[in-house]
């Protein structure tokens, strides 16, 4: 049967829409969701384990040629063809399919494929819109401006108002979002990017006061006590390996690796050293001194992707095991960089790998894909013992330490965690969640550590939830946040989680608290604010992240809409500060900005809000919320309820203010179509409309008029 497969699904069984994968023997995928004329389109590799599954179960199928409804499903291998409604439906096996494609299309959502097995190619960036924001420099009125090709700057705000500052085309910054604000007197200015990141200067100076860097996508974490400081180190597919504190997100610098980032990461110390390892997607394995800074190996000799990495200390000397896509394990001297062993064994992509002792002996255990683990003398490099599973894929392995000696805890794709006795084979037990709310999921990754002198087990599924499991009983769940988690570590009393999405989350082991995270947005920023000492960003990634304004420190991250954030804004409400998100998902949610705490969800949207404002109406606080759809809303800020609606167009809201004037509030509002308008808002009534030659991105009373931002520049009304 020829390796090319092509499983489309028509519009009435895909909500809105049509899909089609296309998927080689190879394990090239590319997936097209259609919806009306846009056109999502992703890609990427998946492990040869999963067409070889496909193209297995396919060949005990008996299929046809045509036929069959254009919206049912359809596969089609060469000149094979099953199609739903026909003497020849499509097979069970495509479920896998299905779940393939969801997973590369909507990476946040749970995920029914271990993350092993999916690998997506990065999105290319998609040309950014432009973005701007009022405020005052030096006590005088300016605006922010970015604009696609040219760059950011900032200006004064009157007619021909001069340069303050910025940057060109050419700076590497692809700017998504702008904000101005005033912070303990200091008038800063914001810009967020493409990539994720995010920069502060103080705009009186020109002084960049912090930023975070972006495109990492941190999917794999390790991490270690220095010193009696628990450090933590991150990584993903792209950009460079990031070191911090992980108790307070604290950036220590990175190790670089030239931008081809990491599929898998270690921590070891050894002979007074700290040691960190990271395994690129091209096979090469980079050791640093992570204390220095400073590259002490380059390992080659892997021929594809290497996803699991182990480290034996012993005494002054320490032994690394990598192992990936290849099936091979190779052992390195990692005082030498001397290649020690090449163990062979596995059919299939090694997942998983762990030092363990019997009999005073080193031992290492693996599993993978082939539903088999193994164990090996470190010393001989020989293997010991070997047993199938059952024939699931094998995910993840990790050493428990038992009162009767060390048990081998091997995750797989149903989200089972099987323990064996390392010697001899012997299965003791199977710890499986209960109740889970949609069916099992896989196993992705598990960390062992300690709690009062007691083993634990930290299980990591590709529902983005963490259950810590302690004498085979779930101890605690901890929910998603940030998609699938892909890699886990624990360093003393902390766990760090690097998931699908790019996020990295920090708990505390005992109870699972969450910790502040270092991390930038993991997809283009989408909207910003300053204000109340705090720097508020929105990004794509649907997460709303909070720092310090002057500082930069992490205060809060928000898992706040899952289509991504659209809208933003700061606002007081009896003397409580809070923000409020609206998203592609089109709810606009409440938060409190110093403790996170969420409050009324805003639903009823026809369509996603792109402009947020806080006022006040009929004596109580109240959040506008301008439309896609050419709407403005006003809803209670307090209990979610729809205050009133202002009369207006049918073009979508772009940007939108609420200032009180002589005692009445005043709203204005620009959308789409080139267009202002301006509301009294206890009536409702429209008090005037104006047409302008420009696209208006940003909106601000002034004592001489309504002064209006967008591409060229600034005007007044």
């Amino acid at each position: 049967m020829p390796g090319l497969l092509v499983f489309s699904v028509g519009a009435e069984q895909v909500a809105g829409g049509r899909l089609e994968l296309t998927l080689d023997q190879f394990g090239a995928v590319r997936v097209e969701h259609r919806v009306g004329d846009v056109v999502v389109v992703r890609g990427g590799t998946v492990d040869p384990a999963v067409p070889a599954r496909v193209l297995n179960a396919l060949r005990s199928v008996p299929g046809g040629v045509g036929g069959g409804a254009a919206e049912a499903r359809r596969l089609v291998a060469g000149d094979t063809e099953w199609a739903d409604g026909t003497e020849t439906p499509v097979p069970g096996v495509a479920r896998l399919l299905e779940a393939l494609a969801g997973q590369l299309l909507q990476p946040h959502l749970p995920a029914q494929l271990p993350g092993q097995l999916v690998q997506s190619a990065a999105v290319d960036p998609t040309e950014a819109g432009p973005a701007a924001a009022i405020g005052t420099v030096g006590g005088r009125p300016a605006f922010a401006l970015a604009e696609a090709g040219r760059g950011f700057g900032l200006a004064e705000l009157a007619a021909g108002g001069a340069s303050l500052g910025g940057s060109d085309a050419d700076s590497g910054l692809l700017p998504t979002a702008v904000a101005l604000g005033a912070v303990n007197g200091r008038d800063l200015f914001a810009v967020g990017a493409e990539d994720g990141a995010v920069q502060v200067w103080d705009a009186a100076t020109g002084t960049l006061l912090h930023g975070t860097s972006g495109g990492e996508g941190a999917q794999v974490v390790a991490a270690g006590v220095v010193e009696g400081v628990p450090l933590a180190f991150s990584g993903g597919r792209e950009g460079e390996v990031r070191a911090w504190r992980a108790e307070n997100g604290r950036n220590l610098g990175l190790l670089a690796v030239n931008g081809r980032g990491a599929a898998a990461l270690a921590y070891a110390h050894c002979a007074g050293l700290d040691l960190v390892a990271a395994a690129g997607g091209d096979g090469t394995i980079r050791v640093w001194d992570a204390g220095a800074g400073t590259q002490l190996h380059l390992l080659v000799g892997h021929s594809h992707r290497v996803g699991t990495l182990a480290v034996l200390a012993l005494g002054d000397q320490a032994v690394l095991a990598s192992a990936g896509v290849d099936r091979e394990i190779r052992l390195w001297d990692l005082a030498t960089g001397e290649l020690l062993a090449v163990l062979l064994g596995h059919s299939a992509t090694v997942t998983g790998l762990a030092f363990t002792e019997l009999a005073g002996e080193p031992v290492l255990a693996s599993c993978a894909l082939d539903g088999t683990v193994r164990t090996w003398d470190v010393y001989r490099g020989t293997g010991i013992n070997g047993w199938a599973t059952g024939g699931a894929w094998l995910t993840a392995l990790a050493i428990v330490p038992l009162a009767a000696g060390p048990a081998l805890a091997v995750g797989d794709e149903r989200g089972r965690i099987r323990l064996w006795e390392p010697e001899s084979g012997t299965q003791l037990g199977t710890w499986e969640p209960v109740g889970a709310a949609v069916g099992p999921r896989p196993v992705n990754a598990l960390a062992a550590g300690a709690l009062d002198g007691s083993p634990v087990l930290l299980a990591g599924y590709g529902d983005g939830t963490v259950r810590l499991w302690a004498d085979g009983a779930e101890r605690y769940l901890l929910d998603a946040d940030g998609g699938a988690v892909n890699s886990l570590a624990v360093a003393g009393e902390l766990l760090v989680c690097g998931t699908v999405t790019g996020a990295v989350r920090c708990h505390r082991l005992a109870d699972g608290a969450p910790l502040s995270v270092p991390t930038p947005h993991t997809g283009p920023v989408t909207a910003l604010a300053l204000g109340d000492g705090a720097l508020v960003s929105g990004g794509a990634d649907g997460v709303v992240r909070v720092r310090g304004a002057l500082d930069g420190v992490p205060r809060l991250r928000l898992a706040a809409h899952q289509q991504g954030v659209t809208a933003l804004a700061l606002g007081s409400v009896d003397l409580r500060s809070l923000i409020a998100t609206a998203g592609g998902d089109r709810t606009v949610r409440i938060w409190d900005a110093v403790s996170g705490a969420p409050g009324p969800a805003l639903t009823g949207l026809t369509a996603p809000a792109a402009a947020l404002a806080f006022g006040r109406y009929d004596g109580r606080a109240v959040v506008l919320v301008g439309s896609d759809d050419g709407t403005v809303r006003a809803w209670d800020a307090q209990n979610g309820s729809v205050a009133t609606e202002l009369p207006g167009g049918a073009a979508g809201v772009r940007t939108l203010v609420c200032q009180e004037m002589d005692g009445e509030a005043l709203v204005a509002a620009g959308d789409a179509l080139d267009t202002v308008r301006l509301w009294h808002l206890a009536s409702g009534t429209l008090l005037n409309e104006a047409p302008l030659d420009r696209t208006p991105l940003a909106i601000a009373f002034g004592e001489t008029g309504l002064h209006v931002v967008g591409p060229g520049g600034a005007i007044t009304l």
